[in-house]
Protein backbone atom coordinates (compact mmCIF):
# COMPACT_ATOMS: atom_id res chain seq x y z
CA UNK A 1 0.00 0.00 0.00
CA UNK A 2 2.66 2.16 0.77
CA UNK A 3 4.20 2.11 -2.61
CA UNK A 4 0.81 2.56 -4.29
CA UNK A 5 0.43 5.81 -2.59
CA UNK A 6 3.67 6.83 -3.03
CA UNK A 7 3.64 6.21 -7.08
CA UNK A 8 0.07 7.80 -7.66
CA UNK A 9 0.84 10.87 -5.22
CA UNK A 10 4.12 11.23 -7.55
CA UNK A 11 1.44 11.01 -10.66
CA UNK A 12 -1.19 13.59 -9.32
CA UNK A 13 1.53 15.82 -8.62
CA UNK A 14 2.74 15.72 -11.95
CA UNK A 15 -0.58 16.33 -13.86
CA UNK A 16 -1.39 18.58 -11.63
CA UNK A 17 1.67 20.50 -12.60
CA UNK A 18 0.66 19.84 -16.29
CA UNK A 19 -2.47 21.29 -15.54
CA UNK A 20 -4.04 17.99 -16.73
CA UNK A 21 -6.13 18.03 -13.59
CA UNK A 22 -7.05 20.79 -11.38
CA UNK A 23 -4.72 21.33 -7.77
CA UNK A 24 -7.60 20.25 -6.03
CA UNK A 25 -7.54 16.79 -7.09
CA UNK A 26 -6.72 14.51 -4.49
CA UNK A 27 -6.84 10.49 -3.92
CA UNK A 28 -9.26 8.55 -2.40
CA UNK A 29 -8.23 5.04 -0.93
CA UNK A 30 -10.88 2.90 0.36
CA UNK A 31 -10.52 0.29 3.04
CA UNK A 32 -12.75 -2.60 2.56
CA UNK A 33 -12.74 -3.82 6.09
CA UNK A 34 -9.20 -5.29 6.19
CA UNK A 35 -7.78 -6.70 8.72
CA UNK A 36 -4.09 -5.11 8.09
CA UNK A 37 -2.89 -1.93 8.60
CA UNK A 38 -4.16 -0.65 5.52
CA UNK A 39 -6.12 2.22 7.49
CA UNK A 40 -3.28 3.03 9.84
CA UNK A 41 -1.13 3.81 6.76
CA UNK A 42 -4.12 5.63 5.17
CA UNK A 43 -4.47 7.73 8.02
CA UNK A 44 -0.71 8.64 8.36
CA UNK A 45 -0.22 9.18 4.38
CA UNK A 46 -2.97 11.93 4.98
CA UNK A 47 -1.48 13.17 7.94
CA UNK A 48 1.71 13.90 5.34
CA UNK A 49 -0.70 14.58 2.63
CA UNK A 50 -3.70 16.63 2.43
CA UNK A 51 -4.14 15.30 -1.13
CA UNK A 52 -4.67 11.63 0.77
CA UNK A 53 -7.97 10.70 1.83
CA UNK A 54 -9.68 7.97 3.08
CA UNK A 55 -13.09 5.71 3.43
CA UNK A 56 -13.11 2.76 5.88
CA UNK A 57 -15.85 0.29 5.88
CA UNK A 58 -17.15 -1.08 8.40
CA UNK A 59 -15.99 -4.68 7.15
CA UNK A 60 -15.30 -6.16 3.25
CA UNK A 61 -18.34 -5.58 1.62
CA UNK A 62 -16.23 -6.82 -1.62
CA UNK A 63 -14.60 -5.37 -4.49
CA UNK A 64 -17.69 -3.90 -6.75
CA UNK A 65 -18.99 -2.50 -3.75
CA UNK A 66 -16.40 -0.94 -2.20
CA UNK A 67 -15.27 0.87 -5.78
CA UNK A 68 -19.14 2.07 -5.24
CA UNK A 69 -18.86 2.80 -2.14
CA UNK A 70 -15.51 5.01 -3.46
CA UNK A 71 -17.08 6.46 -6.21
CA UNK A 72 -20.41 7.60 -3.93
CA UNK A 73 -18.13 9.38 -1.33
CA UNK A 74 -16.08 10.96 -4.27
CA UNK A 75 -16.32 15.16 -3.84
CA UNK A 76 -17.21 17.34 -6.37
CA UNK A 77 -15.14 15.82 -9.17
CA UNK A 78 -15.74 16.37 -13.25
CA UNK A 79 -13.76 13.32 -13.66
CA UNK A 80 -12.70 10.33 -11.69
CA UNK A 81 -10.47 7.27 -11.91
CA UNK A 82 -10.83 4.10 -10.29
CA UNK A 83 -7.67 1.66 -10.24
CA UNK A 84 -6.76 -1.65 -7.64
CA UNK A 85 -4.18 -0.59 -5.07
CA UNK A 86 -2.26 -3.86 -6.19
CA UNK A 87 -0.30 -1.85 -9.29
CA UNK A 88 -1.29 -4.88 -11.34
CA UNK A 89 -2.43 -2.07 -14.10
CA UNK A 90 -0.22 0.59 -15.20
CA UNK A 91 -1.09 3.82 -13.50
CA UNK A 92 0.22 5.90 -16.42
CA UNK A 93 -2.74 4.52 -17.83
CA UNK A 94 -4.69 7.11 -16.09
CA UNK A 95 -3.14 9.87 -18.59
CA UNK A 96 -4.32 8.38 -21.49
CA UNK A 97 -8.11 7.82 -19.66
CA UNK A 98 -8.03 11.37 -18.83
CA UNK A 99 -6.78 12.95 -22.36
CA UNK A 100 -9.42 10.25 -23.74
CA UNK A 101 -12.04 12.01 -21.60
CA UNK A 102 -10.87 15.55 -22.50
CA UNK A 103 -11.43 14.53 -25.88
CA UNK A 104 -14.75 14.20 -25.06
CA UNK A 105 -15.70 10.75 -23.93
CA UNK A 106 -18.34 10.25 -20.86
CA UNK A 107 -16.75 7.56 -19.83
CA UNK A 108 -13.26 5.35 -20.46
CA UNK A 109 -12.45 1.82 -20.09
CA UNK A 110 -8.88 1.00 -19.78
CA UNK A 111 -8.43 -2.77 -20.53
CA UNK A 112 -5.16 -5.06 -20.14
CA UNK A 113 -4.40 -6.90 -22.50
CA UNK A 114 -1.01 -8.65 -21.55
CA UNK A 115 -2.18 -11.32 -18.69
CA UNK A 116 1.14 -13.63 -18.84
CA UNK A 117 1.92 -13.10 -15.27
CA UNK A 118 -1.55 -13.41 -14.40
CA UNK A 119 -2.52 -17.36 -12.90
CA UNK A 120 -4.90 -19.70 -14.65
CA UNK A 121 -7.66 -18.50 -12.00
CA UNK A 122 -7.29 -14.77 -12.18
CA UNK A 123 -6.99 -15.76 -16.28
CA UNK A 124 -10.55 -17.31 -16.06
CA UNK A 125 -12.09 -15.34 -14.26
CA UNK A 126 -11.03 -12.00 -15.88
Amino acid sequence: MPETIKRIRELLKRIIEEKKVTPDSYLLLVDDGSKDATWKIIEQEHQNDARVKGLKLSRNFGHQNALLAGLYHVEDADVTVSIDADLQNDIATIVTMLERYQQGNEVVLAVRNDRRTDSFLKKWTA
